[in-house]
């Protein structure tokens, strides 16, 4: 573990350096805002359509966009992970981090291990909790589920990684003993063996402030997903279980609007959710749309974030 984050740290200011934009460097092109620079990816998820018509093509774009890194969602369209690896480094990318559908953590955890030594990724992070699992569907299934993250977080820690829990909103419901559900995970679970990965679009989207708990959890945050949202209304259902129904990648029922939106141009304060990982010792930020929109491409849309994150300084 401890080669995997030297050499990753080693890479990291490389990039920076070739930017201009090392914090050790006295020649900076921009001025930040912020108290530290941070390396930033993307989760691939946001360019899915475009990864696969052409996987190589889609990471160039990415970096030549300016991202140092890339998050993996497990889907690499038929191309193995060892191709994988050499053309991240041969475009210079870091692939820091890996979704693992917990189907597959739970059901073939070395191979899951063999394939992310391969990628080189710090991170293999549990994205989505089944709906039968769910805080206030089955409080006992819950509870399970729960248990069982850390068994695997255990396991892949001693093959030299860490695992993450990737949020939605429905992990901020109350439960039957007052606490939140979101909270139930971690206190109930040996912290070296699972860390947060917070998304701050669903924080922001179940009422909760994206800062405040990067705040309450710091030190424990290692990655951040940056994503961004505009909501008018209240929707009936949760926005991502409306994806693809709606042909203008908007979604829209009897009671609200909601629409996926570059950094900067919607509803989260993205300033303030930065400084909050900063400071709470995050090692990257993952900028993530997961729906294209205001008439943009996936790739459109990405780009757009890194205009906004450059204007920042952080790019």
């Amino acid at each position: 573990m401890k080669t995997r984050i030297i050499a990753t740290l080693a890479l990291v200011a490389t990039l920076f350096a070739a930017a201009g934009c090392c914090p050790c460097c006295k020649k900076t092109q921009t001025k930040t805002q912020f108290s530290r620079i941070l390396p930033v990816g993307v989760q691939l998820y946001s360019v899915r359509t475009d990864l696969q018509q052409d996987f190589y093509g889609t990471l160039k774009a990415v970096r030549e966009m300016g991202y140092a890194g890339v998050e993996f969602y497990g889907e690499y369209y038929g191309n193995s992970a060892v191709q994988v690896k050499q053309w991240c480094t041969e475009l210079g990318l870091i692939p820091f981090s890996n979704h693992v559908p917990f189907d597959q953590l739970i059901g073939d955890i070395d191979k899951v291990i063999e394939e992310n030594t391969i990628l080189g990724v710090q991170y293999i992070v549990f994205p989505y909790m089944d709906e039968a699992s769910r805080p206030g569907v089955d409080p006992e299934q819950f509870k399970a589920t729960v248990a069982k993250l850390g068994e695997v977080g255990a396991k892949v820690r001693e093959a030299g990684f860490q695992l993450l829990y990737h949020n939605h909103d429905f992990e901020f419901v109350t439960l039957a003993d007052g606490n939140v559900a979101y909270d139930a995970i971690f206190s109930s679970n040996d912290r070296k063996n699972l860390q947060n990965e917070i998304d701050v679009c669903w924080a922001n989207y179940a009422g909760y402030d994206p800062a405040e708990y990067l705040a309450k959890y710091s030190g424990n945050i290692p990655v951040v997903h940056l994503k961004d949202y505009k909501l008018e209304g209240k929707l009936s259902a949760a926005p991502y279980a409306l994806i693809g129904i709606s042909t203008d990648n908007s979604m829209k029922d009897e009671g609200g609007w909601f629409e996926y939106r570059p950094l900067g141009e919607g509803q989260v304060d993205i300033p303030a959710a930065i400084e909050a990982a900063m400071a709470g010792g995050a090692q990257w930020l993952c900028v993530e749309q997961d729906e294209a929109s205001q008439e943009r491409t996936r790739l459109g849309g990405i780009e757009k974030s890194v205009e906004y994150l450059r204007g920042l300084g952080l790019m």
